[in-house]
């Protein structure tokens, strides 16, 4: 047995023995998500879909933390790295995120910041700023705006959409368009993330 195998055997009897949930999701209708997390720290991997090449998938691991702050606000940090198979750019960056929920569920603003670096595009920063709502039992709406890569480049865009937050399921089927007012690249996307106890 290689030293890969045990590392990932170890993990997950350690998982087991622990509090700890996975997630399964799609992101940006490109990529697929599954991890584990715990209370407050957890790991992830993607990778992208539909592509129709081998050597061009793209692949990322996720190493992320969350805490909680006085005054219903919460926090979250993450460090990731990626490349495509074939290694022809690689990119690497954090993410910090702060939520606040003044009225839970009923009210939730929220800031993203994304310092990157893209092995061709080189060093970017992202952001994203949104209010949200879940107003009825489990469905709501968010909006807000963001100039965070869906593909590789930044681009400033305008973006809403619906939230159902169901019990184990949150599903966010999002529409984006340019900031200046261009619709040839409206953009429609779906993301969802499934958690369950392990």
């Amino acid at each position: 047995m290689n030293r890969i195998t045990i590392l990932i055997l170890a993990t997950a009897v350690f998982c087991m023995a622990s509090n700890f949930n996975y997630f399964l999701g799609l992101r940006s209708s490109k990529y697929a998500i599954a991890g584990i997390e715990g209370k407050h720290v957890g790991f992830a991997g993607e990778n992208s879909l539909f592509i129709e090449d081998d050597h061009l998938q793209y692949a990322r691991g996720i190493l992320f933390y969350t805490f909680d702050l006085p005054l219903n606000f919460k926090g979250y940090y993450a460090i990731y790295g990626g490349s495509r198979y074939n290694h022809d750019f690689y990119d690497y960056g954090a993410r910090a995120q702060l939520e606040w929920n003044p009225i839970k569920r009923l009210l939730q603003v929220g800031v993203l910041f994304q310092p990157f670096y893209d092995s061709d595009l080189k060093t970017k920063y992202g952001y994203k700023t949104w209010i949200q709502s879940v107003f009825f039992d489990d469905v709501g709406l968010f909006g807000g705006i963001k100039n965070l890569p869906d593909f590789r480049n930044t681009e400033e865009r305008f973006f809403g959409g619906v939230i159902f937050d169901l019990d184990k399921l949150k599903l966010c089927p999002e529409i984006s368009r340019p900031t200046d007012g261009s619709f040839y690249t409206t953009r429609i996307t779906i993301n969802f993330i499934y958690k369950n106890s392990l």
